[in-house]
Protein backbone atom coordinates (compact mmCIF):
# COMPACT_ATOMS: atom_id res chain seq x y z
CA UNK A 1 0.00 0.00 0.00
CA UNK A 2 2.76 2.45 0.95
CA UNK A 3 4.76 1.65 -2.18
CA UNK A 4 1.72 2.04 -4.45
CA UNK A 5 0.80 5.35 -2.83
CA UNK A 6 4.30 6.78 -3.18
CA UNK A 7 4.45 5.58 -6.79
CA UNK A 8 1.16 7.34 -7.54
CA UNK A 9 2.49 10.57 -6.00
CA UNK A 10 5.75 10.27 -7.95
CA UNK A 11 3.91 9.61 -11.21
CA UNK A 12 1.68 12.64 -10.68
CA UNK A 13 4.69 14.84 -9.84
CA UNK A 14 6.59 13.72 -12.96
CA UNK A 15 3.53 14.26 -15.15
CA UNK A 16 3.12 17.80 -13.82
CA UNK A 17 6.80 18.66 -14.27
CA UNK A 18 7.00 17.24 -17.81
CA UNK A 19 3.88 19.06 -18.97
CA UNK A 20 5.24 22.59 -18.70
CA UNK A 21 2.22 24.04 -20.45
CA UNK A 22 -0.13 22.56 -17.86
CA UNK A 23 2.19 23.80 -15.10
CA UNK A 24 2.01 27.32 -16.55
CA UNK A 25 -1.80 27.12 -16.66
CA UNK A 26 -1.97 26.07 -13.01
CA UNK A 27 0.40 28.86 -11.94
CA UNK A 28 -1.56 31.48 -13.89
CA UNK A 29 -4.93 30.32 -12.57
CA UNK A 30 -3.71 30.22 -8.97
CA UNK A 31 -2.06 33.63 -9.22
CA UNK A 32 -5.27 35.04 -10.68
CA UNK A 33 -7.24 33.44 -7.85
CA UNK A 34 -4.99 35.01 -5.20
CA UNK A 35 -5.22 38.42 -6.88
CA UNK A 36 -9.00 38.09 -7.07
CA UNK A 37 -9.27 37.25 -3.37
CA UNK A 38 -6.95 40.13 -2.47
CA UNK A 39 -8.98 42.63 -4.50
CA UNK A 40 -12.18 41.37 -2.92
CA UNK A 41 -10.80 41.85 0.60
CA UNK A 42 -9.18 45.20 -0.23
CA UNK A 43 -12.30 46.68 -1.84
CA UNK A 44 -13.97 48.40 1.11
CA UNK A 45 -15.45 51.73 0.02
CA UNK A 46 -19.14 51.61 -0.87
CA UNK A 47 -19.02 53.18 -4.32
CA UNK A 48 -21.03 51.95 -7.26
CA UNK A 49 -18.10 50.76 -9.35
CA UNK A 50 -16.53 49.05 -6.34
CA UNK A 51 -19.78 47.26 -5.58
CA UNK A 52 -19.90 46.08 -9.18
CA UNK A 53 -16.26 44.98 -8.93
CA UNK A 54 -16.98 43.06 -5.72
CA UNK A 55 -19.92 41.30 -7.38
CA UNK A 56 -17.72 40.32 -10.32
CA UNK A 57 -14.99 39.06 -8.01
CA UNK A 58 -17.53 36.89 -6.17
CA UNK A 59 -18.26 35.19 -9.50
CA UNK A 60 -14.68 35.07 -10.80
CA UNK A 61 -13.10 33.50 -7.70
CA UNK A 62 -15.18 30.27 -7.72
CA UNK A 63 -14.71 29.94 -11.48
CA UNK A 64 -10.92 30.12 -11.12
CA UNK A 65 -10.97 27.70 -8.18
CA UNK A 66 -13.00 25.05 -9.97
CA UNK A 67 -10.99 25.49 -13.18
CA UNK A 68 -7.92 24.48 -11.17
CA UNK A 69 -9.76 21.41 -9.85
CA UNK A 70 -11.06 20.43 -13.29
CA UNK A 71 -7.57 20.60 -14.78
CA UNK A 72 -6.02 18.94 -11.72
CA UNK A 73 -8.04 15.74 -12.02
CA UNK A 74 -7.26 15.41 -15.73
CA UNK A 75 -3.65 16.40 -16.41
CA UNK A 76 -2.23 13.09 -15.15
CA UNK A 77 -4.29 10.89 -17.46
CA UNK A 78 -2.57 10.51 -20.82
CA UNK A 79 -0.19 13.49 -21.26
CA UNK A 80 -2.87 15.91 -22.44
CA UNK A 81 -1.79 18.83 -24.61
CA UNK A 82 -2.21 22.32 -23.21
CA UNK A 83 -5.07 23.26 -25.51
CA UNK A 84 -6.94 20.02 -24.86
CA UNK A 85 -6.47 20.36 -21.11
CA UNK A 86 -7.73 23.97 -21.16
CA UNK A 87 -10.78 23.04 -23.24
CA UNK A 88 -11.58 20.08 -21.00
CA UNK A 89 -11.25 22.21 -17.87
CA UNK A 90 -13.61 24.82 -19.33
CA UNK A 91 -16.04 22.04 -20.17
CA UNK A 92 -15.91 20.37 -16.76
CA UNK A 93 -15.57 23.12 -14.16
CA UNK A 94 -19.29 23.87 -13.91
CA UNK A 95 -20.03 20.16 -13.42
CA UNK A 96 -17.48 20.01 -10.62
CA UNK A 97 -19.07 23.11 -9.11
CA UNK A 98 -22.52 21.50 -9.14
CA UNK A 99 -21.31 18.25 -7.58
CA UNK A 100 -19.46 20.28 -4.91
CA UNK A 101 -22.61 22.06 -3.68
CA UNK A 102 -23.79 19.14 -1.48
CA UNK A 103 -20.32 18.90 0.07
CA UNK A 104 -20.25 22.65 0.73
CA UNK A 105 -23.65 22.37 2.41
CA UNK A 106 -22.42 19.36 4.40
CA UNK A 107 -19.36 21.30 5.55
CA UNK A 108 -21.47 24.25 6.69
CA UNK A 109 -23.85 21.90 8.52
CA UNK A 110 -21.00 20.07 10.27
CA UNK A 111 -19.40 23.36 11.34
CA UNK A 112 -22.75 24.57 12.72
CA UNK A 113 -23.39 21.33 14.60
CA UNK A 114 -19.90 21.27 16.08
CA UNK A 115 -20.29 24.88 17.27
CA UNK A 116 -23.62 24.02 18.90
CA UNK A 117 -22.19 20.88 20.48
CA UNK A 118 -19.20 22.74 21.87
CA UNK A 119 -21.49 25.19 23.65
CA UNK A 120 -22.79 22.27 25.71
CA UNK A 121 -19.32 21.84 27.22
CA UNK A 122 -18.38 25.28 28.57
CA UNK A 123 -14.90 25.97 29.85
CA UNK A 124 -14.67 26.94 33.51
CA UNK A 125 -12.86 30.25 33.97
CA UNK A 126 -9.84 30.42 36.25
CA UNK A 127 -10.80 31.73 39.68
CA UNK A 128 -7.37 32.94 40.84
CA UNK A 129 -5.75 35.97 39.19
CA UNK A 130 -2.15 35.92 38.06
CA UNK A 131 0.31 36.39 40.89
CA UNK A 132 3.64 38.19 40.87
CA UNK A 133 6.38 35.65 41.42
CA UNK A 134 10.13 35.61 41.12
CA UNK A 135 9.83 33.99 37.71
CA UNK A 136 7.16 36.50 36.67
CA UNK A 137 8.39 39.87 37.98
CA UNK A 138 6.52 41.96 35.38
CA UNK A 139 3.18 40.33 36.11
CA UNK A 140 2.84 39.13 32.54
CA UNK A 141 -0.29 37.07 31.90
CA UNK A 142 0.31 33.34 32.14
CA UNK A 143 -0.16 31.17 29.07
CA UNK A 144 -3.70 30.04 28.42
CA UNK A 145 -4.37 26.58 29.85
CA UNK A 146 -5.04 23.72 27.46
CA UNK A 147 -8.65 22.57 27.84
CA UNK A 148 -9.86 19.23 26.58
CA UNK A 149 -12.88 20.90 24.98
CA UNK A 150 -10.69 22.96 22.67
CA UNK A 151 -8.50 20.00 21.79
CA UNK A 152 -11.39 17.63 21.04
CA UNK A 153 -13.49 20.03 18.99
CA UNK A 154 -10.50 21.41 17.08
CA UNK A 155 -9.59 17.84 16.18
CA UNK A 156 -13.16 17.08 15.12
CA UNK A 157 -13.29 20.18 12.93
CA UNK A 158 -9.99 19.26 11.31
CA UNK A 159 -11.08 15.69 10.58
CA UNK A 160 -14.54 16.67 9.32
CA UNK A 161 -13.73 19.84 7.37
CA UNK A 162 -10.10 19.21 6.51
CA UNK A 163 -10.14 15.50 5.63
CA UNK A 164 -13.55 13.84 5.27
CA UNK A 165 -15.44 16.42 3.22
CA UNK A 166 -12.56 17.44 0.89
CA UNK A 167 -11.44 13.85 0.27
CA UNK A 168 -14.96 12.71 -0.62
CA UNK A 169 -15.43 15.74 -2.88
CA UNK A 170 -12.14 15.07 -4.71
CA UNK A 171 -13.16 11.50 -5.56
CA UNK A 172 -16.48 12.72 -6.91
CA UNK A 173 -14.62 15.30 -9.04
CA UNK A 174 -12.44 12.55 -10.47
CA UNK A 175 -15.40 10.27 -11.18
CA UNK A 176 -17.39 13.10 -12.75
CA UNK A 177 -14.53 14.18 -14.99
CA UNK A 178 -13.87 10.67 -16.31
CA UNK A 179 -17.28 8.99 -16.14
CA UNK A 180 -19.96 11.67 -16.34
CA UNK A 181 -22.96 12.57 -14.18
CA UNK A 182 -25.01 9.42 -14.71
CA UNK A 183 -22.32 6.88 -13.83
CA UNK A 184 -21.08 9.03 -10.92
CA UNK A 185 -24.51 9.15 -9.31
CA UNK A 186 -25.06 5.46 -9.95
CA UNK A 187 -21.77 4.46 -8.33
CA UNK A 188 -21.86 6.97 -5.45
CA UNK A 189 -21.53 4.32 -2.69
CA UNK A 190 -18.51 2.77 -4.39
CA UNK A 191 -16.92 6.19 -4.90
CA UNK A 192 -17.37 7.04 -1.22
CA UNK A 193 -15.86 3.70 -0.21
CA UNK A 194 -12.87 4.35 -2.45
CA UNK A 195 -12.45 7.84 -1.03
CA UNK A 196 -11.73 6.45 2.43
CA UNK A 197 -9.64 3.47 1.35
CA UNK A 198 -6.20 3.26 3.00
CA UNK A 199 -4.27 4.29 -0.14
CA UNK A 200 -6.48 7.31 -0.66
CA UNK A 201 -6.14 8.47 2.95
CA UNK A 202 -2.36 7.97 2.85
CA UNK A 203 -1.96 10.01 -0.35
CA UNK A 204 -4.17 12.77 0.99
CA UNK A 205 -2.25 12.78 4.28
CA UNK A 206 1.08 13.24 2.49
CA UNK A 207 -0.43 15.93 0.30
CA UNK A 208 -1.97 17.69 3.30
CA UNK A 209 1.46 17.96 4.88
CA UNK A 210 2.89 19.47 1.69
CA UNK A 211 0.14 21.89 0.64
CA UNK A 212 -1.06 22.93 4.12
CA UNK A 213 1.44 22.31 6.93
CA UNK A 214 4.62 23.36 5.12
CA UNK A 215 3.16 26.66 3.77
CA UNK A 216 1.79 27.48 7.22
CA UNK A 217 5.23 27.26 8.80
CA UNK A 218 6.81 29.10 5.86
CA UNK A 219 4.49 32.07 6.31
CA UNK A 220 4.11 32.27 10.08
CA UNK A 221 7.60 31.24 11.24
CA UNK A 222 9.73 34.32 11.87
CA UNK A 223 13.46 34.60 11.37
CA UNK A 224 15.33 37.15 13.47
CA UNK A 225 17.18 39.36 10.96
CA UNK A 226 18.52 42.83 11.69
CA UNK A 227 18.94 43.97 8.09
CA UNK A 228 15.70 45.33 6.65
CA UNK A 229 16.47 44.43 3.01
CA UNK A 230 17.51 40.91 3.97
CA UNK A 231 14.31 40.45 5.95
CA UNK A 232 12.30 41.62 2.93
CA UNK A 233 14.12 39.19 0.65
CA UNK A 234 13.57 36.29 3.06
CA UNK A 235 9.88 37.17 3.35
CA UNK A 236 9.56 37.22 -0.45
CA UNK A 237 11.24 33.82 -0.70
CA UNK A 238 8.88 32.48 1.96
CA UNK A 239 5.87 33.69 0.00
CA UNK A 240 7.21 32.20 -3.24
CA UNK A 241 7.86 28.83 -1.58
CA UNK A 242 4.43 28.90 0.05
CA UNK A 243 2.90 29.55 -3.40
CA UNK A 244 4.77 26.58 -4.89
CA UNK A 245 4.07 24.15 -2.05
CA UNK A 246 0.40 25.08 -1.83
CA UNK A 247 -0.39 24.90 -5.54
CA UNK A 248 1.90 22.10 -6.66
CA UNK A 249 1.22 20.02 -3.56
CA UNK A 250 -2.53 20.28 -4.11
CA UNK A 251 -2.36 19.55 -7.85
CA UNK A 252 -0.04 16.57 -7.35
CA UNK A 253 -2.40 15.24 -4.68
CA UNK A 254 -5.30 15.47 -7.14
CA UNK A 255 -3.25 13.73 -9.81
CA UNK A 256 -2.13 10.95 -7.45
CA UNK A 257 -5.72 10.30 -6.35
CA UNK A 258 -6.79 10.24 -10.01
CA UNK A 259 -3.95 7.75 -10.63
CA UNK A 260 -5.09 5.26 -7.99
CA UNK A 261 -8.70 5.64 -9.17
CA UNK A 262 -7.59 4.74 -12.69
CA UNK A 263 -5.59 1.77 -11.39
CA UNK A 264 -8.61 0.45 -9.50
CA UNK A 265 -10.77 0.71 -12.60
CA UNK A 266 -8.12 -1.02 -14.69
CA UNK A 267 -7.94 -3.94 -12.25
CA UNK A 268 -11.70 -4.59 -12.24
CA UNK A 269 -12.94 -7.31 -14.64
CA UNK A 270 -15.71 -5.08 -16.01
CA UNK A 271 -13.25 -2.32 -16.88
CA UNK A 272 -10.89 -4.81 -18.51
CA UNK A 273 -13.71 -6.17 -20.65
CA UNK A 274 -14.86 -2.72 -21.74
CA UNK A 275 -11.35 -1.44 -22.47
CA UNK A 276 -10.27 -4.45 -24.56
CA UNK A 277 -9.11 -3.41 -28.03
CA UNK A 278 -10.71 -4.86 -31.22
CA UNK A 279 -7.50 -6.80 -31.97
CA UNK A 280 -7.56 -8.41 -28.50
CA UNK A 281 -11.24 -9.24 -28.90
CA UNK A 282 -10.56 -10.84 -32.30
CA UNK A 283 -7.69 -12.91 -30.90
CA UNK A 284 -9.84 -14.06 -28.02
CA UNK A 285 -12.65 -15.12 -30.33
CA UNK A 286 -10.32 -16.99 -32.71
CA UNK A 287 -8.51 -18.75 -29.88
CA UNK A 288 -11.74 -20.08 -28.38
CA UNK A 289 -12.32 -23.76 -29.30
CA UNK A 290 -15.07 -24.51 -31.79
CA UNK A 291 -17.70 -27.22 -31.18
CA UNK A 292 -15.98 -29.50 -33.75
CA UNK A 293 -12.64 -29.15 -31.94
CA UNK A 294 -14.27 -29.88 -28.61
CA UNK A 295 -15.84 -33.03 -30.07
CA UNK A 296 -12.44 -34.30 -31.22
Amino acid sequence: MLKDSLEAIGTAARALWRNRGALAIFNALYAALLITLYLFVATTEARVWKLVLSALLVVIAPVLFFLIQAAGVRYVRGEMAVGALARQALRDFWKIFLVSLPFIALGVLLAYLLDKLQLRFPIAEAAEPARITAANPLNTPPPLPLHWQNVVFTGLRFVALGVVVPLAAIHFWIALAHRGFKVTLKKSPRILAGAFAPRSILIYGVGLFVFAVVPYFLIFTRTSVTNGWLELIIFGLRLALAFVFTLWGWVITLGALANITGDTEARSPAAAATTATPVEATRASTSAPTPVQEAH
